[in-house]
């Protein structure tokens, strides 16, 4: 029998959510305020007809796969295609058929870390095997930074190695990989057969001119991979609604995975995200409130980095502050954090060997509920 552990995330938020006296500022759902009003009276129109009360294709939306195509295309300067794009169930969904379609068992996943959890499950899930390379790096000064070293990941490449994958920007870090980076990477991948997957679902919380998406990639590419989502830029986290930029090669793959998985993808959802596509304006507010949430949780959090009780680095996109702590595993901290203080964060280790003395914090709450939540963490501390 297969058993795939829940990952830290599911199990802390699952005692968060099971009183009212927790605040949950674990996973990493865009709480603010809920999906935007018009998208919500839009799909009360939509329920009034007949259009998503039935099986549709395993591909996706004929009509929301030419919406993708376009609008990708127009926004970033590609030449996508309704063959370039399947719609998934989430981001997460889209990763499992990648993994599912492209690798054997025994094949390699290298993953740089720390990073999602679900990269390393999955791989259990494909009969694969996960190949972490750390990303920490410390300094002399006794701080420390997460750097992507391109010459980590080629020593670690063997006969076995069928994916790379990566988040941009970073979960849980904040990091932001610059173009440069993934340039040495994609070429390193078509050199060796080797896919490079991208998960962009906090592409619109980038805070930095630095981020550069990775989309365009895609059409240059036999072996470049991007995957996105709804669920933050939207927050549609609960209507499972993302999407894939593949090169065309492996589309059919993907879609009969996805048929033999799933059948269909909520039409609803697809519709519903067709519909913010047409409303950029819904995203932008979304990322002043969470950008502004960033710097009010930065400055919540000084009185502990003053007393040198934790250190973080200023977050250059995402949704999440990884503090370190001063514990080589910090399991046990987060765990009094959230019988002591009723506060939810995520212990490190969840994210890869180097993210152990770290704890993950996210702020995109409702600001009231952020700064009590952040509040009652400091006083735990002090």
């Amino acid at each position: 029998m297969l058993e795939i552990p829940l990952s830290g995330i599911k199990k802390i938020e699952e005692i968060a959510k099971s009183s009212d006296e927790y605040i949950s500022l674990s996973q990493g759902s865009v709480k603010l305020g809920g999906i935007p009003q018009q998208i919500k009276d839009y799909v009360q129109q939509l329920m009034l007809t007949d259009k998503t009360d039935y099986y549709e294709s395993c591909w996706g939306l004929k009509i929301f796969r030419e919406k993708l195509a376009t609008t990708l295309s127009h926004q970033y300067n590609a030449s996508f295609t309704i063959n370039n794009i399947i719609p998934t169930h989430g981001c997460i969904g889209g990763l499992a058929l990648l993994y599912l379609a492209l690798l054997e068992p025994g094949d390699e996943v290298i993953i740089p870390e720390p990073t999602y959890p679900a990269y390393s499950i999955l791989a259990q899930a494909s009969r694969s095997t996960p190949v972490y390379t750390s990303m920490l790096t410390q300094t002399l000064n006794g701080s420390y930074d997460f750097v992507l070293d391109v010459e980590k990941i080629k020593a670690a490449t063997t006969k076995k190695t069928k994916i790379i994958i990566l988040t941009n920007p970073g979960n849980p870090s904040g990091m932001v990989i610059p173009m440069s980076t993934i340039l040495e990477l994609k070429t390193w991948c078509e050199q060796h057969g080797i896919f490079l997957i991208i998960d962009e679902a906090y592409r619109d919380y980038a805070f930095t001119p630095e981020f550069k998406t990775a989309l365009p990639l895609v059409t240059q590419s036999e072996w470049v991979i991007c995957a996105s989502t709804f669920s933050k830029n939207m927050a549609m986290s609960g209507w499972r609604i993302g999407y894939l930029a593949v090169p065309t090669h492996i589309t059919k793959a993907l879609a009969g995975m996805q048929d033999a998985l799933l059948n269909c993808l909520n039409n609803t959802a697809q519709y519903a995200a067709m519909f913010a596509l047409d409303h950029p304006e819904l995203t932008a507010r979304l990322h002043t409130l969470v950008k502004n949430n960033r710097d009010l949780t930065q400055e919540l959090l000084q009185p502990l980095v003053a007393q040198n009780l934790i250190q973080f680095e200023t977050p250059q996109g995402g949704l999440f502050i990884f503090f370190k702590t001063p514990h080589a595993d910090a399991t046990d901290l987060c765990m009094s954090i959230l019988n002591q203080a009723k506060v939810s964060l995520v212990p490190g280790q969840s994210f890869g060997p180097s993210g152990a003395p770290f704890l993950r914090l996210c702020y995109a709450r409702d600001t009231e509920i952020l700064r009590e939540g952040v509040t009652r963490l400091v006083k735990f501390f002090i």
